[in-house]
Formats: structure tokens, sequence, C-alpha cells
């Protein structure tokens, strides 16, 4: 795309907060809005003594805590409106956790200010007329959903729901890499793979522009340099851990005033299917996704291969000297390509592959067009 033809708003939380031990900020950041808060987050976090300073942070400043904590993984409908319940009284809700307490956190936010059920604002097309306060502090590097104004759920069904408005964006999205420390192995690698695929996703999209370009560049460099010490030497590599939480919100930034693409469409459909973790969906097939991609945008994958792997050659050979580097930043970090290890078999080829287009809005702006027949022969690789 030309300069002259850049054209952006840019869109995030009200105010964004970066450091290590910046969680000592929540209390004065929660005292703005009054002096009832409730604390959303997972039991997970809880056991591992993470609440513990954000409490003592709110409580020093004065507020009344209460602590929502169940949140499970793939949070449903009804645990979101019942954290709605529990946010009833409260001046603002602070969420603590991966994408899933914060998500409910901003789902939770919406219903509070709402005369509506959530289950009628999941329904509606209606933009969302309020929000309550929120602050939001991301205890893992990969989901940006600190940055993000969308809440994903999942109904009775086990379908997935979602709420995407500009109100939902955090009063506060505080990020504080120490949360991030003592995040295990394996969470440490498939969330900063998601955080790649955030990244690369955006710059490869139609929708991208020069701004969220810089932000998802910087944040693939970020992921390139420090997803394996993160991984492997975990707190004990303090600079790789303040690196992947740098990327995590560099990336989602980017994506939301960027553009997405189909990476997440797919991998939304193996999630769908198999319920594996979203990272080991997207794990699986973000190499395969990108491949089929790169002849439609040969330059962009070109230019990712000139900076992130010092490819040289023809364009076709830089491309493809990215993909084959971010297979291998997969493969190093314990993950692969076979969805049969995640359940899938022959005989799923069909309903897999119309789940991976469903997601019309990751589909739009993909550099390359997908049908059933390309996605048949893109998942049938991976088994």
């Amino acid at each position: 795309m030309s300069l002259l033809d850049q054209a952006f708003d840019l869109r995030g939380p009200d105010a964004l907060r970066f450091g290590r031990g910046r969680v000592a900020e929540t209390g004065d950041c929660a005292a703005r809005f009054g002096d009832r808060a409730l604390l959303v987050t997972d039991p997970g976090v809880r056991a591992a003594g993470l609440a513990e300073s954000v409490v003592d942070s709110l409580e020093t400043a004065g507020l009344d805590v209460e602590i929502f904590d169940g949140i499970e993984s793939d949070p449903s409908v009804s645990v979101a409106h019942a954290a709605a319940e529990a946010a009833a009284q409260s001046d603002v809700i602070v969420g603590l956790g991966g994408g899933s307490p914060m998500d409910v956190t901003k789902a939770a936010a919406a219903t509070v200010a709402s005369d509506r059920s959530l289950l009628e604002l999941l329904e509606s097309d209606d933009p969302l007329a309020d929000s309550a306060p929120t602050i939001l502090l991301p205890t893992t590097s990969g989901t940006g959903s600190e940055v993000s104004p969308a809440a994903v759920l999942f109904d009775d069904d086990g379908e997935k729901r979602g709420l995407i408005d500009p109100v939902l964006f955090a009063d506060v999205a505080l990020v504080d890499p120490d949360l991030s420390m003592q995040l295990p192995s394996r969470l440490t690698a498939g969330t900063g793979l998601d955080a790649f695929a955030h990244a690369v996703g955006s710059y490869i999209s139609t929708d991208s522009n020069e701004f969220a370009d810089a932000l998802c560049l910087r944040a693939m460099d970020l992921v390139e340099t420090h997803l394996r010490d993160a991984t492997f030497y975990g707190g004990d590599a303090p600079e790789a851990r303040v690196g992947m939480s740098m990327a995590a919100t560099l990336a989602m930034l980017g994506r939301v005033n960027g553009g997405k693409s189909a990476i997440h469409s797919v991998a939304y459909g193996v999630g769908a299917l198999y319920h594996v973790p979203h990272a080991e969906a997207i794990a699986a097939v973000m190499p395969a996704v990108l491949e089929y991609n790169a002849p439609a945008a040969l330059d962009r994958f070109a230019s990712l291969g000139d900076r992130l792997y010092d490819a040289s050659g023809s364009r076709r050979h830089r491309a493809a000297t990215f993909v084959a580097g971010v297979r291998s930043l997969r493969d190093d970090v314990g993950f692969d390509g076979d969805l049969t290890a995640l359940g899938a078999a022959e005989g799923d080829l069909d309903a897999l592959a119309e789940a991976s287009l469903a997601s019309e809005r990751h589909l739009r702006a993909s550099p390359r067009s997908m049908d059933v027949d390309d996605a048949l022969e893109l998942l049938s690789e991976l088994l």
C-alpha cells in the first residue's frame, strides 16, 4: 500500500502501563473509580500467589476487595454472567490472568453497564452503550487481551461467542512482566506462538498499515529472539520474559490497529472440533497457513525473511526462508504440525475444513482466498 493511501484510527486502552513492578500501581489506578473492586481471576493464578500483590495494592489504596476466581479455560457465558452478578456493587473490575479471566472481566463489565443480560448482548448486533471501568493485568505473554476490545466466551453448546466493541477497551492495561516470570514452559511456548500469530497475521493482512506494521514487526523480532529462552529458562531468563511480555502486547495492539488473516480461522476450526487449547491449535497450523498465503504476498513474506532470518536470493527463496524459520521456532519450543496428535482423523477432514472457514472476519482480509477445497488440501497435509 502506498503511503499516500495510509489512513487509520489509533485504538487501544485508555492507558497502557508497562514495566516490572508496576502491579503495585493497581490500587492507585483503581481508586480513580471508587472504593469497591472485584478481582476476577482463576484458581491457578490464585494458587500461584499472583493475586496477593494485586489485592495488597488495592487494599493499600483503601479499596474493599472481593474476589471471583471461578474462571475456567474457555470460559462459558454462565461463568461470565456469574462474574457480572458478583460485580454488580463494584466500582471497578480488575481482571488478572490469561485471556480467559480478562475476557470474562470485559464481558462482566459490559453486562453491569447494560439493562440487558449478557446473552442478549451476545445475540445483538447493536453497539454496546457502555462498560464498567476495568483494569487488566496479564499473567501470560500471548493473548494480548489486555489491549483488545474483544471478549470470547462459549455457550452451553460449546459454540464460540464473542463481544467485540470499542467500549470494551480497558481503562488501564497494566502489563507487569514479573507476573509471567513463573509461567510453565508449555504455556510460555504456546502463548508466545499465539503472539507471533497475531503479529504475522496482521502484517500479511490486506488491512495492514504502516503504524500496525511497525508494532507487529517489533513483536515478531522479540518472539524470535526471546521465546526459546523464556520457554526453557523461565524466571532464570528475566530479559526473555520481559521481551515476551512486550511482544504479546505489541502484537495485539498492532492487530487491533491493523488486520487479521487466516491463521486464527483455521486454528478456531481445530479448536472447535477437538477442544484443544487455542495455542496448541495455532502452533499446529501456523506454518502451513503461512506457506499457503505466501504466493499471494511474496514481497511481504520476503521482507520478513530478510528481517528475521537474514535471507538472501530471490523473493520466493526469502519468503520460503521466513516460513521455514517460523516452523523451526515452533518445533524448537516443543510443538509440531501433526493434527492426529490433537485427535484428528482423515474421516474428519470435511467437517474440519468447514469449521476452518467459519470465521469470516479472519478470512476476509487474508492475502489469499480460501475455499473448502483449499482448506481440505492444507489440512490433509497435517494428518
